[in-house]
């Protein structure tokens, strides 16, 4: 028997697990991970599907694996929700610049560059004098319910979990695996080992906007506004090789003045990491 181990639990790691299952019902799968739902990196995420901050990824690459998650996650949508909402998407910049088509534009539904008239619109309503942009039909995940979603699908599959923290990508739990699948994120940087993965900080504000049915991305300012169920997302910061996992109260007031910029009515309930 074919036994596959895959480390991590988060929404990457929950996901190749079950597809996995899925596909190959007779292979031993088990999961390892030191935290699972609530407590992953993925459950505080704003879940939504955008190629954001992927370094020298190569487009085709993105175009790849972004195409195969937005397919799934449209699977799981048309099926009946399943913690998953789509709606449109608005990509501005204040600085004119052209934008070129990226290949994954063809995977995704109705993409299109904004015209003139689209950028002054927009510019009115937020308050500020946008000079290009583009728009396409995203998906939002719930992330805390889909990883759930996901690993009670896994569990009924007679999917295995292993409540550990491994040290490496040898350490002797492995040994009697033919694969071994490293779905552990910035935990990567001990168990390989790889020094060249570090962290980008991401500090968030959550508000109550029931109302609000489109995100949006100031790709100048860096702030975000993601709409998820009755809680909308505000961003951001994406800070390198910074690894404080306290609120930082300057970066607080910088996502809501951005945000409420764009939408002065947010009202913040809560902030987080």
């Amino acid at each position: 028997m074919i036994k596959i181990a895959v480390l991590g639990a988060g929404v990457n790691g929950i996901t190749c697990a079950l597809k996995i299952k899925d596909k190959y019902p007779n292979f031993d799968v088990t999961i390892f991970s030191e935290k699972f739902t609530p407590d992953t990196t993925g459950d505080g995420s704003g879940g939504l599907w955008y190629p954001y901050l992927c370094g020298n990824t190569t487009q085709e690459q993105l175009t790849k694996w972004g195409g195969e998650t937005y397919a799934f996650l449209h699977d799981l949508w048309y099926q009946g929700g399943k913690h998953i909402s789509v709606m449109p998407m608005y990509e501005l910049y204040r600085q004119k610049k052209e934008l070129q088509r990226p290949l994954w534009a063809d995977l995704v539904f109705g993409y299109r560059e904004l015209d003139k008239t689209q950028l002054d619109y927009l510019s009115r309503m937020h308050s500020i004098n946008y000079a290009a942009g583009r728009t396409f039909t995203t998906f939002i995940i719930q992330a805390p319910k889909l990883i759930e979603y996901l690993y009670i699908r896994y569990k009924r599959l007679k999917g295995k979990v292993v409540n550990a923290k491994l040290a490496s990508l040898s350490d002797p739990i492995l040994h009697n695996f033919q694969v071994v699948i490293n779905c552990t994120g910035l935990s990567a940087r001990d168990i390989v080992p790889d020094n060249r993965v570090f962290s980008i900080r991401g500090q968030i504000a959550r508000v109550k906007a029931p109302w609000l049915n489109y995100t949006i991305v100031d790709e100048d300012s860096g702030h975000y506004i993601i709409p998820n169920d009755a809680i909308c997302v505000l961003g951001g910061t994406h800070q390198a090789n910074d690894y404080r996992t306290e609120i930082d109260d300057s970066n607080t007031k910088f996502i809501l003045d951005g945000c409420r910029q764009m939408i002065p009515g947010l009202k913040v309930i809560e902030n987080t990491l």
